[in-house]
Formats: C-alpha cells, sequence, structure tokens
C-alpha cells in the first residue's frame, strides 16, 4: 500500500500528509521499516483518499488540488484532511466530480 502510495503521490507528499518525518514512506515502501499501528490506520486512511483522487484527477493535478484552496472545504483539502481524515476531503472531491464549487 505504501509502495501505491508514494508512487501516486510522491515520498513527500504521503510524508507530509502523515505527519512523518521524510525519510518514513521510503522505508516503509523498501521494507527497511514497518508502520506502527497508528500509521498502518494512516496509510489506509490515505489509501482510501487516494483512490477517490486518482479516479478524478492524474497524480500532478491530485497534488495541486490537495494544496489549493478549496471552496467546498474552505480550506486547503491537505489540511482538512490532516485534522479530520478522508472523508471531508473525499465529499470535497464528489462535490468537485459534480460541478458543485461551494
Amino acid at each position: 500500500m505504501t509502495s501505491r502510495l508514494v508512487s501516486a503521490l510522491g515520498n513527500n507528499t504521503v510524508a507530509a500528509l502523515l505527519g512523518v518525518n521524510k525519510d518514513r514512506p521510503n522505508r516503509w515502501a523498501s521494507g527497511k521499516d514497518v508502520p506502527n499501528e497508528e500509521n498502518r490506520i494512516q496509510l489506509a486512511d490515505l489509501d482510501a483518499l487516494v483512490g477517490h483522487l486518482l479516479s478524478v484527477f492524474t497524480p500532478a493535478q491530485a497534488i495541486l488540488w490537495m494544496e489549493g484552496q478549496n471552496p467546498h472545504l474552505n480550506a486547503r483539502p491537505i489540511d482538512v484532511y490532516r485534522l479530520e481524515g478522508a472523508a471531508p476531503v473525499i465529499e470535497a472531491i464528489r462535490a468537485h466530480e459534480q460541478g458543485a464549487f461551494a
């Protein structure tokens, strides 16, 4: 799962979304280290989010969308994800997909 996330979003974005050191995702993906239980839960949550993102955006667009201001969330999706998890961000992706902007 970590390899898929790093491949889709890049190591630094995955680390930023999970709030871990920048070396962690690559170490997990390569098998040099194993995520703890909390990180495994975060990885599963992020994997669900990335599945929704990539159904609507290319990987490059997904990163830009996550880091840009979103009118549906009144915040940057990356910040909302860090505070509230995937659910509200997935809702904003669906709203974007349907053409709703506020």
